[in-house]
């Protein structure tokens, strides 16, 4: 500026041009130059130590004052004078609550205008939804069923009354932008949800197909919606197929302009403890010593740093005591609440009538256009905001509902199946609703056995009921509903109101129907009533008071008393009431996921398998549920699979129990396959391919036929080597491993005959290829060759490593079935419990160790490792720092058995694993376990062969596990007889899992040691 200030000046007198003084800000005060040096290297990950990091020259990025800024242009004081002339200039007014919603283009076929189009529209779902015809007033043809001639003038009079308010709110655009993008996604295919949110509760929605919650059914409120009494802008929420959302986006983008569509920007913001971490990290302070300055910080939601400091008298002693610390502090209290990240909100899109770069900044983010404001400063300039959601529950209903049309069913509509289905109350009512929506948990699974649900009503009560707070209510509400005498109802009025919940109130619309029966509320009143106690504003709480008393005496002559104790009884449902129109379109949701699973499991749980892809721990909790349903979850079959999980009914089902897989022995009533495009190194390309011959000249016969009948440059040797691997040609009798070693063989014979093919050559053998050999020789040839042949098969343990490392998971077992009843002994935790834990907890843990990542770390270059540990239910991701690494780290094999142990490093991210000692599973199991304790059946014919089995054993294998006997008898009644102490065991799986098999073994308990972490003293010093 030196340089160039002198130059500006003399072209401004040259030119004859004014100047003036700018001011280029940064931060606020002088004192921020420090910490706004700390914010652009958290921002560019550079610390302040970085010779060449991006840093500003001097500290004078500051807001100066105007003594300051006269002093700093002294000699040229116009300049400020002209600065000021043109801030006076400046005239922007911002215009709040315009309504700059984009207008509707009416197709060109349309003769009426917007409110009789949409008039028309909602005719037209009258006659669809109910058959009813608007202009006789009748049912055209057969009524639906249950529908009675007395409901046409409710309908009729609902229409009206709904069609009147949007038209008088001017909301008409609206309705018909959000059916006309509903109705586009439905004509493709995708799936739109049955609704959410309080527009549920529209008639005209339900009429337009914008929902699917009929809201007389119900019992739901338009006013909830769209109130005439307090207009604000309505608000749908809309689902759709996760995997399809954003085709329906790019259809609003081109139907309105790519110019007037944008994204919302969100703004991660800098929190107290990662605040104190990022500005630690910039000073370079070694993570230990950062992370305890952090956890100085309570543990609350919201919490700032002076609170903290406050509060902590740890967090006061620290920076009293450590200048370290305090001038991390003090930064940090400086750059805290600041913008760390920009992000996109996950569903919000903006929508205008005109370019949005005439209303609002625009930014670029991931290649879509978003705004640099958020979401309530955008809604407040008049700008339509819609939320395009993405929900898993959709695209498993959708891709189940397909397998079922192709399957068993081409007609089958999830939208008419009835809510009156006992296979699907009998799931509900046994409490196994593992991936039923909603209704996962295990105390709404508890709580369904408890409640015998048999009706779509009682589902949504369960849904608004199962929160903090309305939870206490839940005793009262199942005592009701099996024992109607214990009902009472807060007064005679409101029994109508509160007789489908038992004489309590779970819902909004029920507040806002009482303030109608009671105190002659209109529901427009009674939703301001509902709103008003919900944000409980003393002013405006005083003014409904006065008129609902005065209400309750006008309209029912009920005394002040008596009508303050009711008002004070709405307020405190009101505080924790539940938006009805909401939960009963989630209760649809879950009944519909609930339907599929009762009736169709098959093709249910493939889609929910299909739709966590790649989520190992959700995968496993699906699998352990389709065994328990009696579903076996099989490898990819070249003739049965499709691209995704795959299930197979009927005949194909019946097949497959024929061949040797122990788990497809249990498929007669259906199993499910996995898809031949989810397997790594196949592809979507190779899949389709296969399938499109598959199905145009019916199944492969052999990996011979095969190989003739794909074309060889979508399939190549990877491809093969993959699909071989994870068991896709078993069907043929065929070891995997005497397959993989003729790949290069059966491909060279393939491209031979394809070329010769494509020359017009045929040889004699191709006369015969058409007629296929014998089965039985087939098999006698594979049998010869798996047998006899040179090549040999993989071992089991080569098997399941294929599989996990091409399908994700193990499908035809898993190495710690080995160690079952072992293992979980051994192990203190689940590892759901163990990231429950408190910080510094210990734990012991047993599984396979795999994704095993090295490190060194920063401070000293010393290596660390962290890895995932996997049981058979499911894997966490465990931390090997420095010490235990170069004390243990050659223990550490991928894919091997190990046990763990270590402590619970809790923080603002949740619990991490903290390794202290990592041994070999095998080795170290038999020290562990202190007592194997077996339960028998007493009148087994072959107990006296397991006692001798025992013996043999032991006899063989002597160690320090004690060994007890116990029998079954009736009344859960179960001596225990102690072995002599000269029969010791040294434990071993094989063995346990042999003894374990036996017919006269009703079960067993083993006990382990508790486990004990090594001291480790370092006692030499580090160079």
């Amino acid at each position: 500026m030196r340089r160039i200030a002198p130059l500006l000046l003399k072209l401004a007198e040259e030119f004859r041009l004014k100047v003036v003084a700018t001011n280029d800000v940064h931060y606020v005060n002088a004192a921020d130059a420090s910490p706004h040096d700390t914010m652009l290297c958290i921002q560019t990950g550079a610390k302040l130590e970085d010779a060449n990091r991006m840093r500003f020259d001097a500290p004078q990025f500051y807001l100066k004052s105007r003594e300051e800024m006269e002093l700093a242009f002294r000699e040229v004081p116009e300049a400020l004078t002209n600065t000021q002339a043109v801030a006076e200039m400046c005239d922007l007014t911002l215009k709040f609550g315009e309504n700059r919603y984009p207008k509707y283009p009416l197709p060109a076929e349309i003769t009426v205008d917007k409110p009789g189009y949409l008039r028309e529209l909602c005719r037209r779902g009258l006659r669809e939804r109910y058959g009813v015809d608007y202009a006789t007033r009748k049912f055209s043809g057969a009524p639906p069923a249950g529908a009675a001639p007395s409901l046409i003038p409710t309908l009729v009079e609902r229409l009206d009354y709904e069609l009147g308010i949007i038209g008088k709110t001017g909301f008409v655009d609206y309705f018909l932008i959000v059916w006309d993008f509903i109705h586009w996604a439905k004509e493709h295919g995708i799936a739109v949800g049955p609704g959410r949110g309080s527009g549920a509760g529209s008639l005209v929605a339900y009429l337009l197909g914008i929902t699917d919650i009929e809201p007389l059914r119900f019992g739901l409120l338009f006013e909830r919606f769209l109130n005439p009494e307090r207009v604000s802008p309505p608000d749908f929420d809309i689902d759709f197929c996760m995997r399809r959302r954003d085709e329906v986006i790019q259809y609003v983008r081109q139907k309105y302009g790519a110019e007037c569509v944008a994204n919302i920007v969100t703004f991660g913001t800098l929190g107290a403890k990662a605040v104190i971490r990022d500005v630690a990290r910039v000073h370079n302070l070694p993570y230990v010593e950062a992370d305890r300055l952090a956890k100085m910080v309570p543990d609350e939601l919201n919490i700032d740093l002076p609170t903290a400091i406050e509060k902590s008298a740890e967090l006061r002693d620290t920076l009293a005591t450590n200048p370290a610390a305090k001038r991390i502090v003090d930064q940090a209290l400086v750059l805290e609440g600041m913008v760390r990240n920009t992000g996109k909100h996950a569903a919000g899109i903006i929508i205008a009538d005109r370019p949005l770069s005439e209303f609002v900044p625009l930014l670029l983010q991931e290649g879509d256009v978003t705004t640099q404001y958020a979401m309530d400063p955008v809604q407040k300039l008049g700008l339509l905001k819609m939320d395009f959601l993405g929900l898993r529950t959709l695209t498993i209903i959708q891709d189940a509902v397909d397998s079922i049309r192709r399957t068993v069913d081409p007609k089958f509509d999830i939208e008419q199946i009835p809510f009156d289905d006992a296979k699907t109350f009998a799931l509900l009512n046994s409490g196994r609703t593992t991936a039923v929506f909603q209704l996962e948990s295990g105390g709404i699974q508890a709580l369904c056995r408890q409640l015998n649900v048999n009706s779509i009503d009682e589902i949504v009560a369960l849904i608004a009921l199962y929160r903090p707070g309305p939870m206490d209510l839940i005793p009262t509400y199942i005592r009701g509903k099996k024992d109607p005498s214990t009902v009472v109802y807060p007064h005679p009025l409101l029994e109508d109101v509160c007789r489908e919940t038992y004489g309590i109130m779970v819902y909004q619309e029920q507040v806002m129907e009482a303030a109608r029966r009671i105190a002659g509320y209109t529901l427009g009143g009674a939703d301001v009533l509902r709103r008003a106690m919900g944000k409980k504003k003393p002013e405006e709480m005083e003014k409904q008071r006065s008129i609902f008393i005065e209400g309750a005496k006008r309209v029912n002559n009920i005394d002040a008393r008596k009508a303050e104790e009711i008002f004070a009884l709405l307020e405190k449902f009101a505080g924790y009431g539940f938006n009805k129109s909401h939960s009963a379109a989630y209760a649809v949701l879950s009944y519909r996921t609930a339907y599929l699973k009762a009736n169709h499991p098959v093709q249910f749980m493939a889609a929910v398998l299909g739709s966590e892809l790649g989520n190992s721990d959700k995968i496993a909790v699906f699998i352990e549920e389709c065994g328990a349903m009696g579903l076996p979850v099989l490898g990819p079959d070249i003739n049965l699979s499709r691209e995704n999980f795959t299930p197979v009914v009927g005949a194909e089902s019946a097949a497959q129990s024929e061949t040797g897989n122990p788990k497809a022995k249990m498929a007669a009533a259906g199993s499910i396959r996995f898809g031949l495009g989810a397997v790594k190194g196949v592809g979507e390309a190779a899949s389709q391919k296969i399938i499109a011959e598959r199905e145009a000249n019916g199944p492969f016969r052999n990996f011979s036929d095969f190989l003739s009948r794909v074309d060889g440059r979508a399939i190549n040797k990877r491809v093969l080597e993959c699909l071989i691997k994870t068991g896709a040609f078993d069907f043929s009798g065929e070891a995997r491993g005497v397959l993989f070693a003729q790949i290069d063989e059966a491909l060279a014979a393939a491209g031979a005959r394809q070329r010769d093919a494509a020359a017009g050559q045929h040889s004699f053998l191709d006369l015969l290829h058409d007629s296929p050999p014998p089965a039985a020789a087939r098999g006698g040839a594979a049998a010869a060759r798996n047998g006899n042949g040179r090549q040999a098969d993989f071992t089991p343990a080569e098997r399941l490593q294929f599989e996990k490392e091409l399908l994700g998971f193990y499908i035809s077992g898993h190495p710690m079935a080995a160690y079952a009843g072992l293992a979980e002994s051994v192990s203190t935790h689940t590892e759901e419990e163990v990231l429950a834990e408190g910080d510094r907890t210990e734990f012991r843990l047993c599984g396979i160790a795999s994704a095993i990542t090295k490190k060194l770390s920063r401070k000293d270059n010393r290596p660390w490792a962290f890895f995932n540990l996997a049981s058979r239910h499911a894997s966490v991701s465990v931390n090997m720092y420095s010490d235990a690494f170069e004390a243990y780290g050659r223990s550490l094999a991928e894919n091997q058995p190990v046990v763990v142990l270590g402590t619970v490093m809790r923080g603002p991210d949740g619990a991490r694993l903290n390794v202290k000692e990592c041994y070999p599973l095998d080795g170290y199991l038999p020290g562990q376990v202190r007592k194997v304790t077996w339960l028998l059946h007493p009148e087994h014919a072959e107990a006296p062969d397991f006692l001798r089995q025992l013996r043999k054993t032991i006899d063989a294998a002597n160690g320090d596990t004690k060994v007890e006997l116990a029998f079954a008898f009736e009344d859960r009644v179960a001596p225990v007889a102690e072995t002599s102490y000269a029969l010791k065991w040294f434990v071993t799986p094989a063995a346990f899992q042999e003894l374990r098999s036996h017919a006269a073994v009703a079960g067993v308990l083993v006990e382990a040691r508790p486990p004990e972490l090594k001291e480790q003293r370092r006692w030499a010093r580090r160079s």
